[in-house]
Formats: structure tokens, sequence, C-alpha cells
């Protein structure tokens, strides 16, 4: 089932958005990031600022949604209608939760760069956290229609070559963040 031009231009325009926003932010930004928050052991890993750091978590979320639109490709294997719908609502629903988690990070940082605007980074944040809940549980509920197993899904080694690269280059962005990083 494809999704309309606009719902499209829509995802990819969130996604640039957080690129925008966190180059907005940038100068401003102090001289070392958060890369890794663990709230309940009371620690945070931090990195001094470089357009590495600051620009990972945009990029992060687009390699997630990429995949996610890679698998939205394969939608029409799906026979049965009900099917694909499903499918399709599926990965849309999960591709357009990743862009608005990343616009909702990317306003974190904006945020954290002005003195005025330093008392709404818990509700960015909170955005951030409850955009995931909330397109998760969507996600969930649109996937009833197209339980596991999925027998009709096969993808072309190419799509296998794709995921398997953007899983790589995420994970090398993770383990260079924490390379980068040192416990306060």
């Amino acid at each position: 089932m494809r999704k309309s031009p606009f719902a499209t231009l829509t995802v990819c325009l969130m996604f640039c958005a957080s690129f925008v926003l966190v180059g907005a932010s940038y100068r401003a930004l102090p001289p070392e990031i958060p890369v890794l928050r663990i709230a309940r052991a009371g620690w945070v890993i931090w990195a001094q600022k470089s357009p590495f750091i600051v620009f990972r978590v945009p990029l992060m979320n687009l390699i997630h949604g990429v995949m996610a639109a890679v698998m939205l490709s394969r939608a029409q294997v799906f026979q049965n209608l009900e099917r694909r719908r499903a499918y399709s609502n599926l990965f849309f629903t999960l591709m357009f939760t990743v862009a608005l988690k990343s616009d909702f990070e990317a306003l974190e940082f904006l945020v954290s760069s002005s003195r005025a605007l330093l008392r709404y980074e818990g509700w960015a944040a909170f955005g951030a956290l409850a955009s995931v809940v909330v397109g998760l549980c969507v996600a969930f509920i649109c996937s009833r229609g197209v339980q596991l197993p999925w027998p009709e899904l096969r993808l072309p080694i190419r799509d296998w070559i794709i995921l398997a690269g953007l899983f790589a280059t995420y994970l090398a962005i993770v383990i260079g963040s924490l390379a980068e990083g040192h416990r306060a």
C-alpha cells in the first residue's frame, strides 16, 4: 500500500528539520555534550562538542527511518490486501515515530543552547519519550493484521546489504560516540 506523497514528504521534512534545528543550535551549545544518560544509575557520559557528537543524534534517527523505509518498500509482496495494509501501516508508523522523536531530540539541543528556553528542556525530553511510547503502541495496533511470521516477505540481497550497512553504520556511530566520551 503506497502512502500519499504528502505523507512521505512530511516524514522527509521532519527528518530534515532535526538536522536544521541541531545545526541552528550548534554554535551556542556548551563545550561538552551528554552522549549517554542513565538516570537510574546516576551517571552520564560526556564528550567534547564536535560535529560528529552533535549531529550523530539526527543521523542515528535517520538510519532507523531508512531501515523502516526499506522494510516499507517490500509491502507489495503481500498479496492479501489486509495484510499488505497492516504491514505498510506498521512500518510507516515506525518511520513517522522515528522522525517525530528526532525532532523532539533536536528541540532538546535547541533548548539547551539558549538560557531563555532552558525551562522547556524537560518538555522536549518528555516529547521524545512520549513519541516513542505512543508510536510503538500505534505500530503494535497496526501490526495486529500482519502477525509474524511473514512467509510472503523475502528480502532481496540488495535489501539485506542495505540493512546490514545501515546497522553497521549505526553501531560504528554508537561505538565512536562512546569512545569519545568520558564519565562525569
